[in-house]
């Protein structure tokens, strides 16, 4: 498996289009920190709910990810030689999978380093000790968001090998994150009572993130990290197992 997971790596190094990607994401977090972006100075803390509150475009970055490390090898014709070559189709699953996630997990890391080292910079206003619990609040956000964002990379690569069409799968991805993650956002019981909708809004992996948007006295409220767990790891064995049957039936052209 080290093996795959580094010649996998390797062809996801010489893939440019990703490292640009995530400069140009960079760049743009860079912008919030231009002191004209803001009406009034912003203090760490509002740095710090500004970014809770974008966590939730995270979710729409696992397709991305995904996408790249699959890198459409239905449609490039490249899959079927690994397989001639004897590679067993769990390991090219399960491997790829693995990148994705290493990758997704890291970039979150350098981008929470990146957005507090600015914050430092630009907004410690109100003492050390403040400043201390906004960067301990970014961080338990970034950990608890995490295995909810690889819930949303697993189900991304589920569609991809379900899907012979890489732009179709990715299409249809997009689709559901933008009709599901809203509904998800909403409370329990918000347009029905029904066992259906209410196992929904529980189990939807951005559900567990719906306290940041249900602000208590104006402040963000973390979901538990167990929660966060079960739901992303509901999903991550769902649809890995369903993704992985899928792929041991295909057939390779």
């Amino acid at each position: 498996m080290l093996n795959y997971l580094s010649a996998e790596w390797y062809k996801l190094r010489r893939t440019k289009g990703i490292f640009i990607a995530f400069g140009v994401l960079l760049a743009l977090i860079a912008t919030m920190f231009i002191p004209s972006a803001w009406y009034e100075e912003p203090t760490f803390g509002v740095y710090a709910i500004a970014y809770l509150v974008s966590l939730i475009l995270g979710f729409f970055l696992a397709p991305v990810f995904a996408s790249r490390v699959f890198d459409d090898q239905y449609g490039r014709g490249t899959l079927k030689n690994e397989i001639v070559f004897g590679i067993p189709r769990r390991r090219i699953y399960l491997g790829k999978l693995l990148l994705g996630g290493a990758t997704g997990t890291a970039s979150a890391l350098i981008v929470l380093s990146f957005y507090l080292l600015l914050g430092l910079l630009t907004g410690g206003g109100g003492g050390q000790e403040n400043v201390l619990a906004c960067a301990e609040l970014c961080l338990r956000g970034t950990l608890i968001v995490l295995p909810l964002w690889l819930a949303s990379l697993s189900l991304s690569f589920c569609l991809l090998t379900l899907i012979r069409s890489g732009a179709g799968a990715i299409a249809l991805n997009y689709i559901l994150l933008f009709f599901t993650v809203p509904l998800a956002l909403m409370a329990p019981g918000t347009h029905t009572d029904s066992h259906l909708w209410n196992f929904f809004s529980y189990w939807h992996f951005v559900s567990p993130f719906r306290g940041i948007y249900e602000p208590v006295n104006g402040e963000p409220v973390l979901p538990a990290l167990g929660w966060s767990l079960a739901v992303g790891v509901g999903w991550i064995v769902v649809t890995t197992a369903v993704g992985l049957a899928a792929f041991n039936q295909r057939e390779i052209k």
